[in-house]
């Protein structure tokens, strides 16, 4: 076990706060839809889940032109209707009240049009400090730029910061930004702690050790 003063917790939005792949999937095929694509494979939906709407409909749409007008189609997509298709995990807003009272908290997402609209449709604006999206950035996870935003506004040390992540590219932003790592729900990833949900999350952060 080792302790750390810890000042701010970071979460990943998708996979993190919301179970929200089967929104993803939607988003995606009624992207691929509109412009007469098959809709999305098995093999690709984890890149979605965890990469920026630009990046991925690159990756789904070989055909650089077309995936630009798919991608200026995205940007006005009311991605509102996909909201019923989310899932918050299970203690997700207990918890967050219970760290809001010790802890500066902070979301880090690669989602891009939709975080503000989300937050506000399951009630958990209030209950960040900051919010940095792919957005907001010029590079998104794993790239450290949105963590620089974190630190910055702050004004922290790396190692006063936690982030919670379920993908490979939350791992590597936490590494290479720095920061204390929590893998949430996913055992395989390299991390500091891993958690099986909000309860044990909690739990470990009140009592101060990793």
């Amino acid at each position: 076990m080792k302790k750390w003063e810890v000042k701010v917790i970071a979460f990943d939005c998708d996979g993190v706060l919301f179970d929200s792949k089967s929104a993803n999937v939607c988003f995606y095929n009624t992207i691929l839809g509109k412009f007469g694509l098959p809709p999305i494979q098995s093999h690709q939906e984890d890149f979605v889940h965890a990469h920026s709407a630009e990046e991925s409909i690159k990756f789904l749409i070989a055909d650089h032109q077309l995936a630009e007008k798919a991608w200026a189609y995205a940007k006005n997509l009311d991605f509102r209707s996909f909201f019923p298709y989310m899932k918050p995990y299970p203690f997700l807003k207990q918890c967050l009240v219970r760290l809001k009272q010790k802890f500066k908290t902070a979301l880090a997402t690669n989602r891009t049009v939709s975080t503000e609209e989300v937050l506000e449709y399951f009630g958990l604006k209030n209950l960040f400090d900051l919010v940095v999206c792919a957005a907001d950035v010029p590079h998104p996870k794993p790239a450290k730029d949105m963590m620089e935003c974190i630190l910055n506004t702050f004004k922290v040390h790396p190692r006063e910061v936690i982030y919670v992540g379920d993908s490979k590219v939350d791992e590597a932003f936490a590494r290479q930004s720095g920061v204390i790592f929590v893998a949430f729900r996913n055992p395989l990833l390299d991390a500091d702690l891993h958690v099986s949900g909000f309860k044990e999350l909690l739990k470990r952060l009140q009592n101060g050790t990793l």
